[in-house]
């Protein structure tokens, strides 16, 4: 069992894929406060159909609520330079500073640049793609690319050489 830390873009598209349940039985779920209350509403069908998500009532049940101050937050959005800063939502910075601070949780995202900071802050290993957390729960489904492990590794990798290169965090004063 993992000690998962959801993005919203997973939340939503575990609910479009009727397989959240599955997830939430198999695995001990966290969601950082932000993506909770500010970021999953619905997600829509292939008819354009949208279904709401309440994810209120699952709170203690299914899922648990983690937060960090928002001094945490402004402390961590002035870790990367001015161009990388704007490319990351506040609940990903969230899910960010949660793992730093409880290194037994697996952050699972699908989104470019939440993917990029955990490289960038040699988080990578407390990181699952999307597909590797279904295999993990015995679920196969098809795919879109964006859920593959082929592009995680890919962005961690591209990541990788960023912070080589000295791009993406702000620079050392010292």
């Amino acid at each position: 069992m993992l000690l998962l830390l959801l993005d919203a873009d997973v939340i939503i598209d575990l609910h479009r894929l009727a397989i959240w349940g599955q997830i939430t039985k198999d695995h001990k779920v966290h969601i950082p406060s932000i993506v909770l209350h500010k970021e999953v509403y619905y997600y829509e069908d292939n008819n354009g159909i949208r279904h709401y998500i309440d994810l209120e009532k699952e709170i203690e049940v299914t899922i648990n609520e983690l937060s960090c101050t928002a001094e945490e937050l402004l402390s961590f959005k002035n870790e990367f330079d001015r161009v990388f800063q704007e490319e990351l939502h506040d609940g990903e910075k969230e899910a960010l500073i949660l793992l730093q601070k409880k290194d037994d949780l697996v952050l699972c995202t699908c989104d470019h640049a939440a993917i990029k900071a955990l490289a960038l802050l040699d988080l990578s290993d407390q990181a699952i793609s999307f597909e590797s957390m279904l295999k993990k729960a015995g679920i196969n489904k098809k795919l879109e690319f964006k859920h593959t492990e082929k592009r995680f590794k890919k962005i961690l990798s591209e990541s990788s050489i960023m912070k080589i290169q000295g791009r993406g965090l702000k620079k050392s004063t010292d």
